[in-house]
């Protein structure tokens, strides 16, 4: 018995110094149970305790103590303080609540290791500490064991820890939690230039689990498009609409810990890279992976650069999807950081010489942040930064009065820099960040979508004479425009109209949904393409969105309904 136990306070021990030193460390509230305190009350009581039966071991076996008709003070000392390390776990564990504690940590968070190893060390050092008491008691019984049977004992305690020790681990791991599937590299497709004959129709199921069921969002990433709702991501081939990879939780317990942080996808490097924010009674999480194969990156375990400088925030990262940096606009600095990796590539300041950030939207591109400052009282400044480099690379100022508020849109790889006013409706069109001190002012029209080669933009414009709205299809630098015959204004990326390479499209919805095409290099009255799909009139918002290979015609019910699908068609 006494060997045995040896064995388990032997493996508890060097448990409890694994959880307490070589697992990472979760912030739980101070209700519940502290795993770090629990982890280093088992390896001191364990190591206690281990030293008194190595000692006691000894002084049996070298004929110190007698065999069973006394008991010397030391003996009875033995025992009272092996006695007394029980008690003070057992006090310990009512007072930290471990047992329900430890229920409703495994029920409410991700699992983690730090909580099942510290548990199991403490278990492992209590019946230890019970097996050696006869021992102490009486440590002539040393003497009544041979070597070989204390040995075997011994090993077997040693079994028994280690046994315990690897299904803590294993309980600790969240990944039990997770359906993580990775599909083989391959390479991007490139993006359709027209709109073609459907390829696919996915009718995906409703989630049906209020109040969670607050609808999916669909983005275009590695091969094709991902879908993304509360329970994970699930990635499919923009040319087949099959599956490629998914990574979902499915919680053990019944019970989601963690729910994705709806809107916090961001994708880099061209759709190459996507991270995704969780959200759980524990805190934050961020998750990257490789948009094309669904390997994980990165998370915020990693203790990377990107986790340390800042807290994780739902507005910290922006939105960069043709840059391979990740960038984070603070108050005071714009930073980036490698997306696959994590680490910090630089970091610019930019609230110096009489400018403060503004609460204006950033915005960035394959080569630029544009960040807007307000300088003084009297002056709005536009600044380019590099995203490869963090260098500024020019700027731009414009006057500043209480009716104009500068605001930024991205048109593809194009900046539009509005500052309309009512008596002077200014904007530019910036297409490279060195361009950003010499564009020209414009004042006539309104763009709202632009091609993906930047050369051509969609410009809503009003005719004052006939009380008229009409679309120009106008180069860059505005030298040509031709008319587009019944098409009509939109808002900027409204998910509506897009501009492809040999064709014009919109996307229009009453009480049916039709497609209108126009050629791009003449255009004529547009073609309408009836769209059959279970949109509901009312309650949905369907939305055109080109990804490689396809265009899908995407159908976002309302899931708060219940019974809504979500349905995506692709068309190549």
């Amino acid at each position: 018995m006494g060997a045995v136990g040896a064995g388990l306070l032997t493996g508890g021990t060097a448990l409890g110094l694994f959880s307490r030193f070589g697992t990472a460390p979760v912030a739980v509230r101070d209700t519940y149970a502290q795993a770090g305190h629990v982890a280093g009350a088992a390896a001191v009581a364990g190591g206690l305790v281990l030293a008194i039966a190595v000692a006691a071991w000894f002084a049996g076996r070298s004929r110190q103590a007698d065999l069973w008709s006394t008991h010397h003070r030391w003996e009875l000392g033995a025992t009272a303080t092996v006695a007394l390390v029980l008690g003070f776990l057992g006090v310990m564990s009512w007072n930290e609540h471990l047992p329900s504690s430890y229920t409703t940590l495994r029920t409410e968070m991700p699992y983690f290791e730090q909580l099942t190893t510290s548990v199991g060390a403490l278990a492992l050092v209590a019946i230890g500490s019970i097996l050696v008491l006869p021992l102490a008691f009486h440590m002539g019984v040393a003497r009544t064991l041979r070597r070989g049977t204390s040995t075997a004992a011994m090993a077997t305690g040693l079994a028994i820890a280690a046994a315990v020790s690897v299904v803590a681990v294993r309980a600790g791991d969240d990944r039990l939690n997770v359906d993580h599937s990775t599909a083989a590299p391959t390479p991007v497709p490139a993006a359709a230039d027209r709109f073609g004959t459907e390829a696919f129709r996915l009718q995906l199921p409703p989630l049906n689990n209020r109040p969670e069921a607050t609808g999916r969002e669909v983005i275009a990433a590695g091969t094709g498009f991902l879908v993304i709702g509360v329970d994970g991501l699930r990635a499919f081939d923009g040319a087949t609409g099959e599956p490629r990879w998914h990574y979902l939780r499915r919680p053990q317990s019944g019970t989601r810990t963690l729910i994705y942080d709806r809107g916090s996808a961001i994708t880099a490097a061209d759709g190459a890279i996507v991270t995704t924010r969780w959200t759980g009674r524990s805190g934050t999480r961020r998750i990257t992976f490789d948009a094309v194969t669904g390997q994980i990156l990165w998370t915020s375990d990693d203790h990377t650069d990107f986790t340390s400088d800042d807290h994780d925030s739902p507005a910290r990262l922006l939105e960069a999807p043709a840059s391979d940096t990740l960038i984070v606009a603070t108050d005071t600095a714009v930073k980036g950081y490698d997306a696959r990796t994590a680490a910090r590539r630089w970091v610019t300041p930019v609230a110096e010489s009489g400018c403060r950030s503004s609460d204006v939207g950033t915005r960035v591109t394959a080569d630029a942040v544009y960040r807007v400052l307000r300088c003084g009282g009297s002056i709005w400044r536009v600044i380019a930064i590099d995203t490869a480099t963090g260098g500024v690379i020019g700027h731009r100022d414009y006057p500043a009065s209480p009716s104009n508020k500068p605001t930024l849109t991205l048109l593809q790889n194009m900046t539009l820099i509005d500052f309309w006013t009512p008596d002077n409706p200014a904007y530019m069109l910036v297409e490279k960040p060195d361009q950003l001190a010499t564009s020209p002012l414009r004042t006539s029209g309104s763009p709202f979508a632009a091609a993906a080669d930047g050369s051509d933009l969609l410009v809503g414009l009003f005719d004052p004479t006939t009380r008229q709205s009409h679309v120009d299809l106008a180069t860059y630098d505005g030298t040509s425009r031709t008319r587009v015959p019944e098409m009509s204004p939109s808002s900027p990326n409204s998910g509506a109209v897009h501009v492809l390479a040999e064709e014009i499209i919109a996307l229009e919805y009453d009480t049916s949904l039709r497609l209108s095409r126009w050629p791009r290099r003449n255009p004529t009255s547009p073609t309408a393409v009836p769209i059959e799909a279970t949109c509901r009139p009312k309650a949905t918002q369907p939305t055109l969105l080109p990804v490689p290979a396809s265009i899908l015609v995407v159908c976002q019910n309302n899931e708060e309904i219940g019974d809504a699908t979500l349905d995506i068609i692709g068309y190549r």
